[in-house]
């Protein structure tokens, strides 16, 4: 076995009290007598090892295997035995409740919002329900930055990448209707600690949207954005967004994978690379967004539109010959956008 990724691991039972391996049992292979293969009947099935290369296992024979290659392999045993754990306990039920909810979405008409970019969910008709397809995005500001080193040959090597925090969640109606497409939660998250870097290229933040001495938009804290995801989950919505994963592992919130539909991974060729939200819409929507810098309820609005041109696609039976058209294009003219029809922010 080997800790190199390149090198063989053996999937070779061992005794149950194996004895310590030896300087020699290290370097050389090992014979029917040796100590390593005590408790193994000469009669016993030939040995069997295995390559793990990432995902690809292929037979190997015992003569690579235990062949060290100089110092290119380290070896090591592993031990494996199953354990019969119960079934996870069910998770409590929410108490959140709809009057919760409410109270911590005010209406932006009653904050004196300069401009208000959203309208709460209305519970007399929108009631969330199992099912109900929302759009979200995330933003995020950094808190301390990556740290470093310098390796002898000049370049850098990330020790420990940069602190972030979750900064601004925007949610928009996905459901058919009147209020297809408006946003109905934007929570500008304030900080509890001083801000590193806003990040603004990426996040559409600036100094002072956080602040809530200052900031035109609504502020709110961590937990109560996290109480309202966390409602809606509970209430059994289908989340669509473009790589919710980290957004949703910087709200430190879980969600069925039932109910998370991310355009990322639906736009996508094994083994190939992923393609950003802004190529996909200039592709297939014909739309020009993030000029300049990003904003969550563009990004939401996206991917929602996105996911509606999948479920066409898949309907006329052309999904796959569209994804493999998309990915010739980017190769061919090194994943340029294509020349936009519209130029405008989705959301306005």
């Amino acid at each position: 076995r080997s800790l190199d990724r390149r090198a063989n691991l053996s999937a070779k039972p061992q005794p149950a009290s194996p004895p310590p391996l030896s300087a020699a049992s290290k370097t050389e292979p090992k014979t029917p007598h040796t100590p390593a293969n005590a408790g193994i009947s000469s009669a016993s099935k030939p040995e069997q090892w295995f390559l793990f290369n990432d995902f690809c296992v292929v037979p190997s024979d015992a003569r690579e295997a235990r062949h060290m290659y100089g110092k290119h392999k380290v070896p090591c045993l592993l031990f494996y035995h199953r354990i019969d754990l119960p079934m996870p306990k069910p998770l409590p039920h929410s108490n959140i409740s709809n009057e919760l909810f409410r109270k911590l979405t005010p209406d932006p008409l009653a904050l004196n919002l300069p401009n208000p970019t959203f309208k709460p969910l209305n519970f007399h008709s929108e009631v969330p329900y199992h099912g109900q397809l929302l759009a979200i995005d995330a933003e995020f500001v950094s808190y301390a930055p990556a740290e470093k080193e310098v390796l002898e040959d000049g370049s850098e090597l990330e020790v420990r990448p940069a602190q972030l925090g979750l900064a601004r969640v925007s949610v928009v109606r996905g459901d058919s209707g009147p209020s297809h497409g408006a946003c109905c939660m934007d929570d500008y998250v304030r900080t509890v600690e001083p801000v590193y870097d806003y990040l603004t290229r990426y996040s559409g933040l600036v100094h002072g949207d956080l602040d809530p001495a200052v900031s035109k938009h609504h502020i709110t804290t961590l937990k109560h954005a996290y109480l309202k995801l966390r409602y809606l989950a509970d209430s059994g919505c289908k989340f669509v967004g473009h790589g919710l994963k980290k957004d949703f592992r910087m709200a430190n919130i879980v969600i069925p994978i039932e109910n998370v539909v991310d355009t990322v991974e639906i736009f996508h060729f094994k083994r190939q690379r992923k393609l950003s939200l802004r190529f996909l819409s200039s592709y297939l929507l014909g739309l020009d967004i993030q000029q300049g810098t990003h904003d969550s309820i563009e990004d939401a609005t996206v991917a929602l539109a996105l996911y509606k041109k999948y479920l066409e696609l898949e309907n006329a039976g052309t999904f796959q010959e569209t994804l493999l058209a998309i990915y010739t294009y980017g190769k061919q003219f090194g994943w340029d956008l294509v020349k936009p029809k519209v130029a405008v922010p989705v959301h306005q």
